[in-house]
């Protein structure tokens, strides 16, 4: 009996003398310019973290140099925490890794990676001007710069935004698209470079070609990124018909945001076919045409430049922009006796 209980006795120390397992990343660097990482621990209550490098056989630090640095993770606490790594440098773009760390009640670490914007670019060119985007992560949240132009700050949300369109559609696939269709005298090319937080990089570009869900895909981006651009704040529009104003429900996509930013605007309409006023905004706004049913009251972009309001019925291939909520007898009163001049106002 007595032998029996130095047994377990034995096992119970021996079982708290086992050391708790930590977690540990590696990232590489080198002197003169390469990225100095850095750890922020959401909680350090919960964590502790050293940090060591390794010049491999030369064991020093040189310009040019190149190292590993390699962060561990010991667990002081059970619960989770958000743990961010930081790449910094004077002359390479940021590099940013996120992870939820977990430690359990023998103080075990573990690292989960977190997907999320780190860096994001994309620039489109063609018939229609498109801005060019950057986003990269700051000390304190995203910094966005459009056209090369001061970065400044914008929300989270648009940067989740983004992510969420990311996964949607499968961007993460388009990495390492790089084609071309020769001959073609109109049309659109495009570059788009994403880093993600897990160490995820996408690369594509296209001169009238595109990946797989390509004008659904970048058409939200860039409804996200010019609503990010003015600050997240969308300017109301309201709609006239010779100076009378109607309610209108607007759509939410690329080209109301560009004729947003046009407002405000003055065009001369003119009947055409006994169901249509159609009128010349002065420039093309970016396009999403589908073959369209339209009814009385729909308000539609034609040919990337003509914007049309229905008070009867047509087929062909718009883009839409909203729908006057009005009845059909309405409509036809307000645009079936003779040309008119519509106006387009912010509040």
């Amino acid at each position: 009996m007595k032998k029996r209980i130095l047994w377990i006795l034995a096992a119970l120390l021996a079982l708290g003398a086992a050391a708790a397992e930590g977690a540990e990343l590696t990232f590489s660097s080198f002197d003169g310019g390469g990225h100095e990482y850095a750890v922020k621990i959401g909680d350090p209550a919960l964590l502790a973290c050293e940090e060591s490098r390794d010049y491999g056989e030369r064991q020093e630090a040189e310009a040019g140099s190149a190292y590993t640095v390699t962060f561990a993770f010991t667990g002081l606490s059970p619960g989770s925490t958000r743990v961010a790594v930081e790449g910094r440098s004077p002359i390479l773009e940021n590099d940013d890794y996120l992870y939820t760390a977990t430690v359990d009640g023998d103080l075990n670490v573990t690292l989960a990676p977190v997907r999320e914007i780190s860096t994001f670019f994309l620039a489109r060119n063609g018939e229609i001007y498109y801005d060019s985007y950057a986003i990269a992560r700051g000390e304190d949240g995203f910094l966005l710069s459009v056209s090369d132009g001061e970065p400044r700050e914008i929300d989270d949300a648009s940067a989740a935004a983004l992510m969420d369109v990311v996964e949607k559609y499968g961007v993460e696939g388009w990495d390492g698209f790089d084609e071309s269709m020769e001959y073609v005298l109109d049309g659109e090319g495009f570059t788009l470079e994403i880093c993600l937080t897990d160490g995820t990089h996408i690369l594509a570009r296209g001169d009238n070609a595109f990946p797989e869900n390509y004008f659904p895909a970048i058409g939200k981006m860039q409804e996200i990124l010019e609503n990010a651009a003015c600050g997240g704040e969308e300017t109301a529009m309201k709609l006239k018909i010779n100076g009378t104003e109607v309610p209108v429900t607007w759509e939410e996509n690329p080209s109301v945001a560009a004729l947003r930013a046009l407002a405000p605007l003055q065009i001369r309409m003119s009947m055409y076919g006994g169901f249509e006023q159609v009128g010349p905004i002065g420039q093309s706004l970016p396009r999403e045409d589908r073959q369209t049913a339209t009814k009385p009251g729909d308000i539609v972009l034609y040919a990337g430049d003509q914007i049309v309001v229905f008070y009867g019925e047509n087929s062909w291939a718009y883009t839409r922009l909203g729908h006057v909520d009005l009845p059909a007898e309405d409509m036809a009163k307000l645009l079936s006796n003779g040309d008119v001049v519509i106006g387009i106002e912010g509040e």
